[in-house]
């Protein structure tokens, strides 16, 4: 149960981190001052690493099915 609550949690702040650096990246465009190249690619870490966070959520949550449906965990419960 906790772990499944890790997924969803690991998830949500996937989409956090998502959402920030969009909206970093949004805010950088419409500045009116010349950015530096290093500012525009932080964002798009962020964005990079909000969508990893989000694939690892999944993966968490698809290794948890597995588990739970395999013959060996069910002879130990």
């Amino acid at each position: 149960m906790r772990t499944t609550v890790l997924a969803y949690v690991v998830a949500a702040v996937g989409l956090l981190i998502l959402i920030f650096g969009a909206w970093g990246l949004f805010v950088l465009h419409k500045a009116e001052i010349d950015i530096a190249l290093a500012d525009e690619a932080t964002m798009w870490g962020l964005i990079g690493g909000g969508l990893a966070m989000i694939g690892l959520a999944q993966a968490l949550r698809l290794l948890l099915l597995v588990v739970g449906n395999t013959d060996l965990a069910r002879r130990v419960r």
